[in-house]
């Protein structure tokens, strides 16, 4: 299918691959030698990224995150609202070049519905910079709702495009706070929470307390997406507990 697209791209058509993350996988080197090497117009619509649940192991998009964004020329959205997705795909079809990735997670809405396609603060705070993206927005938002009953201020960063890759927003909120958690749905190896934390030290000038909360090394079980956040601390309260070992929240408040 990935193959075909780049041959349609090629005669000048407007191709849109509608494929499960998991799946994608399996053409990782049509992806770089079909795609990107001709730096062809093609969109991927890319399905079940992130914690699909009931589906089972096999199925989590755990992985596009990080494969998509080592393929040269390829930008990569990460939309957080069902209407969101909707002008992301319209944008990539139409007012990008090159090959394109909108990844979306299985199932609507959460908390976050508004449209924002640019990466943004949406919330501002003093205490600790959260950084996320798609519908990993939601547990920063709760987290963040957590935090300010502890009257402790949280701000959110929103990433919108993961590749090509801007951490403006995030350096100079990290400026401010002095500390980083980055809250997503894939494997650890090759998040963009290692990437950010790498581009940060590069800099020397920014030392931040860090923390990164992803799903880690192993392979996700079966289970329903409130339960598996749950299991792997990425759930509202746990983010907003993790955010507090951060800061040194009970040192503080002695």
């Amino acid at each position: 299918a990935v193959t075909m697209s780049c041959g349609l791209a090629k005669q000048g058509m407007l191709p849109v691959v509608a494929v499960y993350s998991t799946f994608l996988q399996r053409a990782y080197d049509m992806l770089i030698h079909d795609a990107a090497m001709g730096n062809l117009h093609v969109v991927f619509a890319v399905d079940r990224a992130g914690l699909v649940g009931a589906d089972g192991a096999t199925h989590h998009g755990a992985f596009d995150p990080c494969y998509l964004r080592t393929v040269p020329h390829m930008k990569v959205f990460s939309p957080a609202s069902t209407e969101e997705l909707r002008k992301t795909l319209h944008y990539a079809v139409y007012q990008t070049e090159g090959p394109a990735a909108v990844r979306y997670p299985r199932g609507g809405n959460g908390c976050y519905r508004d449209c924002i396609l640019e990466d943004t603060i949406l919330r501002k705070g003093d205490d600790v910079t959260i950084v996320s993206y798609g519908p990993m927005i939601c547990e920063a938002v709760d987290a963040a709702r957590i935090l300010a009953q502890q009257g402790i201020e949280a701000e959110i960063v929103k990433l919108w495009q993961l590749a090509p890759l801007d951490l403006n927003l995030v350096e100079e909120s990290v400026r401010k706070t002095g500390r980083l958690l980055v809250l997503e749905e894939c494997v650890s190896s090759g998040c963009l929470g290692q990437e950010s934390a790498a581009r940060l030290a590069q800099s020397g000038e920014l030392h931040p307390r860090i923390r990164l909360l992803n799903l880690g090394e192993e392979f996700v079980t079966h289970g329903s997406v409130p339960q598996l956040h749950s299991l792997l601390g990425l759930d509202g309260k746990s983010v907003a507990n993790t955010a507090k070992e951060l800061i040194g929240f009970e040192e503080r408040t002695t």
